[in-house]
This record gives structure tokens, C-alpha cells and sequence, in this order.
């Protein structure tokens, strides 16, 4: 069989239940982008617990299909596995609909580097304390940068979708969402911490600390890391640490 067709079958505790996940059986030797698919399966199984506890105790979730909100201003941080598995969704993409994503991304870059931010996202070394962090993205959040990937106030990559676009799901009035800095919205606290998680295996990967950046950089620091991203693994030991991590 096919190594790429297998899957895991896990069993995760999570608030005292057990929850089941099938997953596909990442590749191995593999980029740290082909475990992606399995991390997403274990993310969404904990996610969709989250959410049936919420929903017991009351709450709704009001995120739906043409409410973008979050996808028209916020910096969406995107782990280096997920900058480059965006990088490769790009590069297979038809030529006409490479070009225009690929231009989206261009202005969203330049748009962050007329304004000074781009180097601050992209050339990062130390970890940003809360208040650096919260200014940061501010500063970004008022250019209005929309999400490259948002058509017609819907995601066309969403089974693609990062790991913080899947876990931030809210159940206030979607209206706050227009502006989280001046209002706050009530959102499904997570049991699993996925793009930390994948962080972790980054530096245990790589040698070296790991940031994430804002989706519309994720083209701009999947190329300028390239090289680094390319590197092949032993995916069982690092998907492994990556479950062990995720709390």
C-alpha cells in the first residue's frame, strides 16, 4: 500500500473524554509541511470537541460562510511549515490564478513595507513580549491588508486554512470582530495548541528559533527560507514530539 494512503488511528483525552481521530500517515522522509494533513485532522477532532462543548453549555458559534471579518485585517500568524505548504498551494495553482494571488500577495508586502512593518514580521529574533506584540499588530491591522486567499468574503483555501483561522471561532456578535482591538469577542477557548505545537518541532527540526509571521508574508518567508524548508525528516519521531507538544 501506498505509505501516503495509511492512517493513524489515535484515541486523545481531552477535558476527560476520549476523542477518536483518523488521520493520514504522513510521508516519510517528509518536509515539515507533509504533516500538515495529519495535524490538521487531530486539530479539527479538537475543535469540533470545543465547539460540542460550548454549544452544551449554550453558546453558538457565530463564524459562517460571507462573514470575513477576521480575514480583512487581522495579521493572521501562520506558522514556517504552513508559509511553506502556502508557497507550494501557490506555485500549483493555474497560471492565471497564480498570477493574480501571487499579485495580491506582492501588495499586501509592499503595502507592509511602505509603512515599515515587513522587516519587523519577516527579520524577527526575539520573542516579542505582550505589549511589542499587540502594538505590532495594530500598526498592521489598521492597513487593512485583506487575506490574498478571500473571495467574495469567502476562504478558497479553506480546507487549507491555517491552524489559528480554524481554532478562532467565536460566539459574540460578529460585528465586534470588525475591530478586536476596540471591542473584545467571546471566543471557544481550545483545548490543543496546534501552530505551538508545530513551532516546537520547527526549532527541534531546524536548530534554530522559530516565529510565525502574517499570512500575507508567507510567500516573502517561504522563499527567503526555502533552502531550510526543504530539509526532509524522519516524520514519525517529529510528528510524535508534535502530539506531545500540543498542550
Amino acid at each position: 500500500m501506498d505509505p501516503r494512503r495509511r492512517r493513524i488511528e489515535l484515541v486523545l483525552r481531552i477535558d476527560g473524554a476520549a476523542v477518536a481521530v483518523s488521520a493520514p500517515q504522513p510521508p516519510s522522509p517528509a518536509w515539515l509541511d507533509e504533516l500538515l494533513p495529519a495535524q490538521r485532522a487531530i486539530d479539527d477532532a479538537a475543535i469540533a470537541h470545543a465547539v460540542r462543548k460550548a454549544e452544551a453549555g449554550g453558546r453558538t458559534v457565530a463564524c459562517a460562510k460571507g462573514c470575513s471579518a477576521c480575514c480583512r485585517a487581522q495579521p493572521v500568524p501562520v506558522t514556517p511549515p504552513e508559509a511553506h505548504a502556502l508557497l507550494r498551494l501557490v506555485e500549483a495553482l493555474t497560471a492565471a490564478r497564480r498570477h493574480d494571488i501571487e499579485a495580491r500577495f506582492a501588495d499586501r508586502e509592499q503595502r507592509l513595507r511602505d509603512a515599515g512593518l515587513a522587516d519587523a514580521f519577516l527579520q524577527r529574533v526575539d520573542a516579542l513580549d505582550a505589549d511589542a506584540a499587540r502594538t505590532l499588530a495594530h500598526a498592521y491591522f489598521k492597513l487593512g491588508l485583506a487575506c490574498p486567499f478571500l473571495d467574495d468574503n469567502a476562504c478558497s483555501i479553506h480546507p487549507q486554512r491555517p491552524f489559528v483561522c480554524r481554532q478562532y471561532l467565536v460566539t459574540s456578535d460578529p460585528a465586534l470582530c470588525a475591530d478586536p482591538f476596540a471591542h473584545k469577542a467571546e471566543v471557544i477557548p481550545m483545548p490543543l495548541h496546534a501552530a505551538t505545537a508545530a513551532l516546537a518541532i520547527s526549532e527541534a527540526a531546524y536548530g534554530r528559533r522559530q516565529h510565525s509571521v502574517p499570512l500575507v508574508l508567507a510567500l516573502a518567508y517561504a522563499r527567503r527560507h526555502r533552502a531550510e524548508l526543504e530539509r526532509r525528516f524522519d516524520a514519525e519521531p517529529l510528528f510524535r514530539q508534535w502530539l506531545g507538544a500540543l498542550r
